[in-house]
């Protein structure tokens, strides 16, 4: 009746979606810390899992820790990052972004830091790290 979520009103915080247009490059994520879920939005949202409000990922350019690599095999996108995939520390997950659509690949601990995408144009590739964070290159 208010327009608004009981979850936003309880929390005193309304969330307003600017992206109208849900240009895919404006892509957000969201990390469960607690199970490791992933939620992707083409926009702004109040998200919750395991009992926890879920802030949106912060992105940063991909550092020498976690440097993001790339080669191009033939129509791919072969991604690989040199980064410690123990149950503590490691990669959770990948994704490449253009301007209209994603593919998102899920990445668990013990198994290399690795994934292929389809090549569709300029884009971004994600990598996110469970303890780290968000880290992006342009390709």
């Amino acid at each position: 009746a208010l327009g608004i979520s009981v979850a936003e009103l309880f929390a005193g915080e309304y969330a307003v979606n600017d992206n109208r247009s849900a240009n895919v490059k404006k892509l957000k994520f969201y990390a469960c810390p607690i199970c490791g879920n992933i939620i992707t939005t083409f926009g702004e949202g109040d998200y919750n899992c395991c009992g926890v409000k879920l802030p949106v990922l912060t992105v940063e350019e991909a550092s020498s820790d976690h440097q993001i690599n790339y080669d191009m095999i033939e129509h791919e996108f072969f991604v690989h990052i040199d980064h410690p995939m123990t149950k503590e520390h490691y990669i959770s997950f990948m994704a490449y972004v253009t301007a209209d659509r994603y593919t998102l690949v899920k990445l668990y601990p013990e198994q290399d830091a690795q994934c292929r995408f389809m090549s569709r144009g300029h884009g971004f590739i994600y990598a996110y790290c469970n303890r780290d964070g968000l880290f992006k290159i342009h390709v």
